[in-house]
C-alpha cells in the first residue's frame, strides 16, 4: 500500500475545471470514401457536443512530418543557455555527466566510448501551441500543451524529433512554461536514472532540467564489449508526470526519436535500408523522405476545435476522430518505391491492428523489421501488427508494386469501444496474416503513388533480409525469477496487490545480471500493455497458451502486450546504470491509477523490497 498521501483528487479536479465547453456547430462531408469504412462513434455519454466523426473531411490535408530538432552546438555549451552551466538549472543534471563518477560506478565501459563524438547541445521548452489537428477546410485549431524544440534561429519546433548516433552525447535542458509539473521519458533508450523520466522525477513550472542522454551501449555480460544488439532506432518521448501522464499525453506532450549507430546506418549507405546515400547516412540531420514515423492517435473535439478529455474514466480515454502525426485523416503522397514507416501508437489507451489495403479491400502484405526501439535480426513478411499504446512497429512498405494514380490506405482492423480494451483476445489479434475481409476496419491514411525519382535507387531489402543479430538471453543467465499480479483494486489498478509508492523499490537486481519475470493479467476483460524501461526484454514463454511466443514477440521490445487473463514470461538484463527506474501499465489513465511499480539496479540485490538508493525530484 502506499505510505503517503498523494494530492491526486486535487489534481483531478483541476482537470475537469479545464475542459473546454462545446460553441457552434459545423456539418462538413466526409468526402469520398473509398468503401464502407465504419465511423468511430462518440464513446462517451458524458460530453454530448462533440464533433462527430462522420463530419471530418478525409484525404484533404498532406501528412505532417515530425520535424528534426537541430543541435544549439557541438562541443562546448550554446549561448542560449545563458551562461547558466550543465547542472546548475533549478533540476540539476545526472551524475553520470561527471566523468569522475562514471569511471568509478560504470568502469566496465572505457571512458572513450562517453565522448567518441563531441557533445550535442540542445533546448525544448513545455507551452501551450495552437496546432492545426482537424482538417484545414473545418478551419479550426486546435490548443494543446508541445514539446517545443528550439534550434538555432528558428522558431518552435511543435512536432519535434531528435536524432541521436551512438556514441555521441546529448544534452537536452527543457524549461516548463505550463502551469503543472512535467517530466521527459524518452521511451526505448537506455539512459541514467535522473533523466530517464522516473515519473517522480520532475520539471516543476518554472524551472528547468537538464537531460542527458550519453548514447553508451550496455555491455556484453562479463565484457567491455559493446552490445550492439541493443543499439536502439525507433523511440520516442511523452509527458510521464506522476498521476498526471495520461492528460498530459491527451493534451500533446509527445515528440519523437530516432537513432543510429554504424550498423544502420551501413544498412542505408549499401541500400538495403531505404534513404539516400550521402545524405540519410551522415549526421546530424540525417536527412531521410523515405522513412516516416506514423504517430496514431485519437481525440474528442468540441464543435470549437478544443481537444476534450474524459476525466471521470479511469480505464483509459478513447477517442472518435484518429490522427495521423497530429492531423485527422491525412494523405501522404509516396514515390513507387520502398518506404520505412516507425507504425507508433500514441493514444494514452486505444490498441491498433494495423494492415494496408488497396481501395477495393485487398490485404496488401509488406515487411516487419523491427519491434519498438530494435531492429529484427531479419525482416519478416506480414499482413498485419498489433500496435498497443507506447509501442512502434518498424515496417517497410513497397509501392512499386503499383501504378502511379493507385490510391492504399492503413487501416485499423481492431475494434475497441471502451478504454478496457478491444475485442477478441490476444491470441486471435496478435498474428501477423489478415483472413478474408475483416468484421471491422477504420481508414487512417490515404497513400497517393506517384513515379518514382530515379535519382536515387530503390531499397533492397526483402523478406529474410539479415539486419540486427540477436543475442538470446539463457536459462544458464538467469540469476532470479520475479512475478508480478496486474488487477483492478478498490477502484484502482494495482501490481501485486499494491499501489505505486516512490518510497518503495519493488524489484532490485543486481547490475551485470539477468533476470526471468512472469506477468500475469487476471483482471477479467481489462487489456495492459506493460512497459519496462532502461532495457530491452524477451518473451520466451506464454503460459496462457503454452506454446513460445511468436517470432516478433521473441526479440528484443520494451513493452508486453498483456490480454485478459494473459501470463507471459519474459527475460532481461540490468546493465550501466543504477535505479530507480519504474515498470507500469501503458494504458496512461491506468499507469495513473497506481498500476506502476519501481525497480532499482544496484551493485548488491535483493529479492525483497527495498528502499531506493537514490532519488532526483
Amino acid at each position: 500500500m502506499q505510505s503517503e498521501s498523494k494530492p491526486q483528487t486535487s489534481r483531478r479536479d483541476f482537470i475537469k475545471a479545464g475542459l473546454t465547453a462545446a460553441a457552434g456547430t459545423s456539418v462538413f462531408g466526409i468526402g469520398n470514401s473509398s468503401r464502407a469504412d465504419v465511423p468511430l462513434p462518440i464513446p462517451s455519454t458524458i460530453f454530448k457536443g462533440a464533433i462527430e466523426n462522420t463530419v471530418v473531411p478525409r484525404w484533404t490535408d498532406e501528412m505532417p512530418r515530425h520535424q528534426w530538432v537541430p543541435p544549439l552546438s557541438a562541443g562546448t555549451e550554446p549561448a542560449e543557455y545563458n551562461g547558466v552551466g550543465v547542472g546548475k538549472v533549478f533540476h540539476g543534471v545526472a551524475p553520470e555527466w561527471d566523468p569522475a563518477v562514471r569511471g568509478k560506478d560504470i568502469p566496465q565501459i572505457p571512458e572513450a566510448e562517453w565522448s567518441k563524438y563531441p557533445v550535442q547541445y540542445y533546448r525544448m521548452h513545455a507551452d501551450v501551441e495552437n496546432m492545426q489537428i482537424l482538417p484545414t477546410k473545418m478551419g479550426l485549431q486546435t490548443p494543446l500543451w508541445r514539446w517545443c524544440g528550439r534550434g538555432p534561429g528558428l522558431t518552435d519546433i511543435t512536432t519535434p524529433q531528435f536524432r541521436f548516433r551512438v556514441g555521441q552525447p546529448a544534452m537536452v535542458r527543457v524549461t516548463n512554461n505550463l502551469p503543472e509539473e512535467t517530466g521527459i521519458h524518452m521511451h526505448g533508450g537506455h539512459w541514467p536514472s535522473h533523466s530517464d523520466g522516473h515519473a517522480s522525477f520532475f520539471v516543476l513550472p518554472g524551472e528547468e532540467r537538464d537531460y542527458y542522454y550519453p548514447n553508451v551501449l550496455p555491455r556484453k555480460p562479463g565484457t567491455n564489449i559493446a552490445d550492439v544488439s541493443e543499439s536502439p532506432s525507433t523511440m520516442w518521448f511523452h509527458d510521464h508526470a506522476q498521476d498526471m501522464t495520461a492528460i498530459h499525453v491527451a493534451r500533446g506532450m509527445v515528440g519523437t526519436c530516432k537513432g543510429f549507430d554504424d550498423l544502420e546506418l551501413g544498412l542505408i549507405t549499401r541500400g538495403v535500408l531505404p534513404g539516400i546515400k550521402g545524405k540519410s547516412d551522415v549526421g546530424p540531420e540525417y536527412y531521410n523522405p523515405y522513412d516516416e514515423y506514423l504517430t496514431f492517435t485519437d481525440r474528442v473535439f468540441t464543435q470549437a476545435g478544443a481537444a476534450w478529455y474524459d476525466s471521470n474514466s479511469h480505464n483509459g480515454y478513447i477517442g472518435n476522430v484518429e490522427t495521423v502525426n497530429g492531423r485527422a485523416y491525412p494523405k501522404m503522397t509516396v514515390e513507387a518505391r520502398k518506404y520505412r514507416f516507425r507504425l507508433h501508437g500514441g493514444s494514452t489507451a486505444r490498441w491498433r491492428r494495423i494492415r494496408v489495403a488497396d481501395a477495393a479491400g485487398a490485404t496488401i502484405s509488406y515487411l516487419h523489421i523491427g519491434h519498438d526501439a530494435w531492429l529484427f535480426d531479419k525482416a519478416q513478411t506480414t499482413q498485419s501488427v498489433l500496435i498497443s499504446p507506447g509501442k512502434r512497429a518498424d515496417v517497410i512498405i513497397d509501392f512499386s508494386k503499383f501504378k502511379p494514380g493507385t490510391k492504399l490506405y492503413i487501416e485499423n482492423i481492431l475494434d475497441q469501444t471502451a478504454g478496457t480494451g478491444p475485442t477478441g483476445t490476444l491470441e486471435s489479434e496478435n498474428v501477423n496474416v489478415v483472413v478474408g475481409k475483416p468484421a471491422y476496419s477504420h481508414q487512417l491514411l490515404e497513400f497517393n503513388v506517384v513515379a518514382k525519382n530515379a535519382a536515387y535507387p530503390d531499397a533492397s531489402i526483402i523478406a529474410g533480409t539479415p539486419l540486427r543479430p540477436h543475442e538470446k538471453i539463457l536459462d544458464s543467465d538467469i540469476v532470479a525469477r520475479r512475478s508480478f499480479l496486474f488487477e483492478r483494486k478498490n477502484g484502482a489498478w494495482s501490481m501485486n496487490g499494491g499501489f505505486y509508492d516512490k518510497n518503495v523499490a519493488n524489484a532490485c537486481p543486481t547490475i551485470n545480471t539477468a533476470e526471468e519475470w512472469t506477468l500475469t493479467n487476471s483482471a477479467g476483460g481489462w487489456w495492459h500493455p506493460i512497459h519496462i524501461h532502461l532495457e530491452s526484454h524477451q518473451q520466451v514463454a506464454n503460459l496462457t497458451t503454452g506454446k513460445v511466443p511468436p517470432y516478433w514477440d521473441t526479440q528484443k521490445q520494451d513493452i508486453t502486450k498483456l490480454g485478459p487473463n494473459s501470463s507471459i514470461k519474459i527475460r532481461l538484463r540490468f546493465r550501466t546504470f543504477k535505479g530507480p527506474f519504474v515498470f507500469h501499465c501503458h494504458n496512461n489513465e491506468h499507469e495513473d491509477f497506481e498500476m506502476m511499480n519501481q525497480f532499482d539496479p544496484r551493485a548488491v540485490g535483493s529479492l525483497l523490497p527495498q528502499p531506493p538508493q537514490q532519488f532526483f525530484p
